[in-house]
């Protein structure tokens, strides 16, 4: 049956929607909302419910309410799925959840998981053990062990390790990040700091030594600095106070003196230049700088070795060993008793397993993006022992391959919006790829998945979606507040069942209504019009820019293009058309069809058009999609203001090009701002600029604003027009 009832009330913007919507024919429903209507408000609610909160409505406090049936049975959280539009977050929690989830293929894991449970723990123990001592993030140790020792994968660096011994176990409290710090690296590779390093530690550890003053580990130069710094800023010794330091017997009163003891101290280790200028540019560096600082206070034997840094971070993997030696050979011995299964495993695990492969397949034939994405460590990722990490190869001119992991395309900031949007498509396909393979009945809410794409891409969403209907598990909601996204998915997904299954929102003074947007009327009104404008008064008014545009196209500006004009604009040097001459006009165009008994042909067309508008907001239609009257009133409404400006301004020249325009500027630079009717004038007048020119100048392609508008709205705007005088 797969009937889905909704009723909200008071759910964000919704005041109330209440909704049966049937898949019987299709399993997709299409809904065209215009912007602040209730496409966001509809989305929200569903992802809310589908993370088990309550919807809100948060501007005015009125208590939410909410019932979602699918045939009779409510529908629960884990049964609902929002694909929202573009956002970085919803990237990152695919990257962190559902990716690793599409790349770990069960079976193999399940067996791989039996010999590797006691590896896996014993893993995780140590990683955490690194990570105090060494300070680099959990995710990133293994890679870096092994990547400094040269090793395929831990393992291998541990027995390694092992093998080489420990040269130096007092570097074990040293912190690797600060130690190879970006800054530290840049810092040793000035020529200058990298000759006289050494003759500059040992200098400072006998200056350590030797004063009474500064302190190992505790108070040093760096720190005497920032001292003097902040009793200067805090005018300490403007207050009158002193200070007494260790060693001295004597008061200092003022800051130069304590500026002067501190320099003494400090001048011990400077026996030439080059010593001074190291120290300057550790005293005056980043805080990383600072802290290698200490490293050099504590450990002034390790200068000796920074001249080789890959020797150097090998040997403090060397120390580390040392320290956590249990945990190392612990999982080092799990490890040798099972590699043999293992590697079997491992040998099988490979991507065309996954559902990352069958995800990453479907975009890479469906959707066009300029680079190519893959796992770097996919058997890892595969088998669950480390999360996924992708790598993005981009092609420079010369066709050469250019590899970045995902943070550093971050760091980098080179990806394009379009780059992001592409990427955000392929995790969209992970989480239908993920809901297709758990077997659960879903209903996919999909918020303007496609907007701000290419068309190139545009279509390809539309076409995969298609898809996507065919399959039983799914139904399938889409909204969208971009009509040539609206009137493409209707030709293409929806087909024959358009008419059942595709709306528009409608916002009503309480509440919002859907109303049926299957018909042709709506998708392709001029085949419509053009076969009864003969019996439809507005659509025989609707017909005057639509054959006007014909004309404009074919013939440019003839003298029949200027009679349809002076039907859009008061023209004061044209005579007055009939209805007659209007149908001649449109007959020259279209088909011609003898009008109907209730068309005075005599009557003046501009008195025809205010007579059919007064009528429409005699009795509004509210329920239906009535493109026609919302142009009827368009026009009647700015044909009230040309004629109020023009008897209002004293300049009565012609004007040919962008008539209401011309004439509105001209009402603003010659009115008196002191009339009394000036201010609410101009209030009207600003309205019928903004919302009439494209429902009058509309064509084929461009109509999306008649959508947008309300007849409500319209109709208010034509009664104000008729109050200028």
């Amino acid at each position: 049956m797969n009937d889905l009832q909704i009723e909200f009330e008071n759910c964000y913007g919704i005041n109330k929607l209440s909704e049966t919507f049937s898949f019987k024919n299709s399993l997709a429903t299409l809904i065209y909302a215009p912007n602040g209507v209730m496409k966001t408000s509809f989305a929200k609610t569903f992802f809310d419910l589908s993370k088990k909160r309550e919807p809100e409505e948060k501007m005015y406090g009125k208590q939410p309410s909410h019932k979602i049936t699918l045939n009779g049975n409510d529908l629960i959280p884990d049964d609902i799925l929002v694909i929202k539009p573009f956002a970085k977050d919803f990237e990152s929690n695919c990257e962190t959840e559902n990716l690793s989830t599409l790349l770990v293929n069960p079976d193999q894991k399940q067996v791989y998981d039996k010999l590797f449970k006691a590896i896996l723990e014993a893993k995780k123990s140590l990683i955490l053990e690194l990570n105090k001592v060494s300070k680099i993030p959990k995710i990133e140790i293994e890679q870096q062990i092994s990547k400094d020792l040269d090793c395929p994968d831990i393992f291998s660096a541990i027995g390694l390790l092992s093998k080489n011994g420990t040269i130096h176990p007092e570097y074990s409290t040293i912190e690797y990040l600060s130690l190879f710090d970006p800054k530290v690296v840049e810092l040793l590779k000035n020529e200058e700091v990298k000759v006289n390093i050494s003759e500059y530690a040992e200098k400072y550890k006998a200056l350590m030594e030797e004063s009474a003053l500064f302190k190992p580990g505790i108070f040093n130069p760096i720190k005497a600095s920032a001292v003097s710094n902040a009793l200067k800023k805090e005018m300490f010794f403007n207050a009158g106070h002193k200070v007494q330091l260790n060693g001295s017997v004597d008061l200092i009163e003022e800051h130069a003196g304590l500026d002067n003891l501190f320099e003494k101290e400090k001048e011990k280790i400077l026996g030439n230049g080059s010593l001074k200028n190291i120290s300057n540019k550790i005293i005056s560096g980043v805080s990383s700088i600072k802290t290698f600082q200490e490293i050099l206070e504590n450990h002034p034997e390790i200068a000796l070795e920074l001249s080789d840094f890959k020797e150097l971070r090998k040997t403090i993997w060397g120390a580390y060993y040392e320290t956590n030696k249990l945990l190392f050979d612990n999982l080092f011995n799990l490890y040798e008793t099972n590699k043999k299964q293992l590697a079997e495993i491992q040998t099988q695990a490979n991507l065309e397993t996954t559902l990352w492969f069958e995800a990453h397949l479907i975009f890479k034939e469906r959707f066009h993006v300029p680079f190519q994405m893959d796992v770097e460590n996919h058997i890892d990722a595969i088998l669950g022992t480390t999360k996924p990490v992708i790598v993005f190869t981009f092609f420079n001119e010369l066709g050469k391959p250019i590899k970045f992991n995902r943070g550093q395309l971050d760091s980098l900031d080179v990806l394009s919006q379009g780059e992001r949007r592409a990427m955000y498509l392929l995790y969209v396909i992970f989480e239908f790829v993920v809901r297709k393979k758990s077997g659960k009945k879903t209903l996919i809410v999909i918020d303007d998945i496609a907007d701000s794409f290419d068309y190139k891409n545009k279509y390809a969403i539309i076409e995969y979606l298609k898809e996507l209907t065919t399959h039983p598990l799914f139904l399938i909601i889409v909204l969208t507040h971009n009509f040539d996204f609206y009137r493409t998915f209707q030709s293409r997904v929806l087909m024959s069942t358009r008419w059942d299954n595709s709306f528009i929102a409608q916002r009503n003074e309480n509440s919002i209504k859907l109303l049926k947007g299957g018909s042709n009327d709506v998708a392709n009104p001029f085949e419509l019009w053009r076969k009864k404008y003969n019996s439809n008064p507005s659509i025989f008014i609707s017909m005057i820019p639509f054959v006007r545009n014909l004309i404009e196209y074919k013939d440019g500006e003839s003298p029949q293009y200027k009679q349809l004009t002076s039907l859009l604009h008061i023209k004061q040097h044209l005579p007055d058309l009939k209805i007659s001459d209007l149908a001649m006009l449109i007959g020259q165009v279209v088909k011609e069809l003898p009008l109907d008994n209730q068309f005075d042909l005599n009557m003046k067309v501009i008195d025809f058009i205010h007579s059919v508008a007064t009528k429409i907001c005699d009795i509004p239609e509210t329920d239906v999609i009535s493109l026609e009257n919302k142009i009827v009133l368009s026009i009647a409404a700015r044909l009230n203001a040309e004629k109020y400006i023009w008897s209002k301004v004293h300049d009565q020249t012609h004007i040919d090009n962008n008539q209401t325009g011309m004439l509105f500027d001209r009402f603003l630079g010659e009115e008196n701002k002191a009339d009394e009717n000036f201010t609410t004038a101009k209030k009207i007048l600003s309205e019928v600029m903004l919302m009439t020119p494209e429902n009058i100048h509309l064509n084929s392609f461009m109509y999306e604003p008649l959508m947008d508008l309300s007849n409500l709205h319209l109709i208010n705007l034509y009664k104000k027009t008729k109050t200028l005088h």
